[in-house]
């Protein structure tokens, strides 16, 4: 038997508002994929539609080395 525990990682979940530079880190979402903690994250926080298409998730710097 497989767990999808074993497979995810911690993922960093950022807000870019449009016309910023600037991100800010929300928080942190597990997830197979970063597309997968990113929908994971939106939906346990009840983003607003529209808001989302401002949210990412990334491989924290950590986890490249």
């Amino acid at each position: 038997m497989v767990f999808h525990g074993d497979y995810e990682v911690q993922f960093e979940i950022y807000e870019k508002p449009e016309g910023q530079w600037r991100s800010e880190l929300l928080g942190h979402m597990p997830g197979l994929t970063p597309q997968d903690a990113k929908i994971r994250w939106v939906e346990a926080h009840g983003v607003p539609p529209g808001r989302e298409d401002h949210i990412h998730a990334l491989l924290p710097y950590e986890e490249w080395e």
